[in-house]
């Protein structure tokens, strides 16, 4: 079974992180805590933040996050519940959480830049929001952190 969370305000970059190596991660910027205790209890999700009053709210799936730097929380997030052997790099999108498609250059063709177009032959479409991903200098940067976040 795989784990799913739910991310409080302060861990935007984090969910991002976590949703580059396929975790379902929601966050929103606008979540309550209410809503965010209400989303962890009904959908079963592990809750984190790094606010230590919502534990006191009958949380029993949760991670205080204590580092501030989104790499070291990433980092003890796949510590503490064991996640190396769980990743999906590249299966949901970093933006909305959605899960992404292998789609044909000429069906996302008239979205892309005259260079995109140029360069590039494999796109990936979120089923979600329709953002549009392919393996440009960004893809990079995305593999060093899952090299970084796999070395430890």
């Amino acid at each position: 079974m795989r784990i799913i969370f739910v991310a409080d305000v302060h861990l935007g970059k984090l969910a991002r992180l976590l949703r580059l190596l396929g975790f379902d991660t929601l966050y929103r910027n606008d979540f309550t805590k209410q809503e965010l205790v209400s989303i962890s209890h009904e959908k079963d999700r592990i809750l984190l933040s790094r606010d230590a009053q919502l534990v006191k709210r009958g949380l029993s799936r949760y991670l205080i996050v204590t580092n501030e730097d989104p790499m070291l929380q990433l980092k003890e997030v796949v510590m503490q519940f064991s996640l190396k052997e769980q990743f999906l790099p590249f299966s949901r999108c970093i933006a909305c959480n959605g899960l992404l498609e292998t789609v044909s250059k000429e069906s996302v063709a008239p979205l892309l830049e005259k260079n995109t177009r140029q360069y590039y032959t494999e796109f990936w479409k979120c089923t979600d929001c329709g953002r549009i991903y392919w393996k440009g200098s960004h893809y990079e940067r995305m593999l060093k952190t899952i090299e970084f976040i796999t070395g430890f």
